[in-house]
């Protein structure tokens, strides 16, 4: 198996940690399994993006985690959290 940590990147594309914590967070559950499944996506998001915004060295990459307003996302999500 390849190792798919390429780059200093969990995952090759820089849109994929703000799209799967929306994702997530727009999910709509209809049991507590589910809400159990949107917790752990949220988490997985959090974390994703939370190392991406630490590791972003790339200048189109720290441009684009600004003006998605990336931390802010970061924080709303944690609070979900709590």
């Amino acid at each position: 198996m390849k190792n798919p940590i390429k780059n200093n990147r969990v995952v090759g594309g820089i849109h994929f940690a703000i799209r799967l914590l929306s994702f997530a967070q727009d999910m709509e559950s209809g049991c507590a399994c589910g809400e159990d499944e949107k917790e752990s996506m949220i988490s997985y998001g959090c974390k994703l993006l939370e190392y991406q915004i630490q590791t972003a060295t790339d200048k189109y990459e720290i441009e684009y985690l600004k003006i998605n307003n990336a931390s802010k996302k970061l924080k709303q999500a944690k609070k979900y959290l709590r």
